[in-house]
């Protein structure tokens, strides 16, 4: 199949082309894997998965591979609610600070 270079209970990491891919064996591959660009990425994924922590700073991407590695309810349900408070946040707008051209001038 795949050149498995990491193990920790029921996860692997398997070296691809275009990064890596984390399987929980617990699950089926189709629903039970995903693929991260980083291998230090994968490990964090997975060990977040086992202690069951929800990382706060992390994009959409990210969470979802987090969703599809667990397969405890709870720890999928926080995910969700995570991604659905952003969502609902929608994007910022971009930051203009009205007086920096003003300040330039003065000096």
């Amino acid at each position: 199949m795949y050149n498995k270079i990491y193990e920790k209970k029921e996860f692997m990491i398997f070296q691809v082309k275009e990064g890596y891919i984390v399987y929980n064996t617990k699950k089926s591959f189709q629903e039970g894997h995903t693929h991260l660009k980083h291998f230090e990425a994968a490990k964090t994924a997975i060990d977040l998965v086992m202690n069951k922590k929800v990382p706060k700073s992390t994009d959409g991407y990210y969470l979802t591979s987090l969703i599809r590695l667990s397969d405890d309810n709870n720890y999928i349900t926080k995910i969700n609610e995570l991604l659905e408070a952003r969502e609902q946040k929608g994007k910022k707008e971009k930051y203009y600070n009205v007086g920096y051209k003003l300040s330039k001038r003065s000096i």
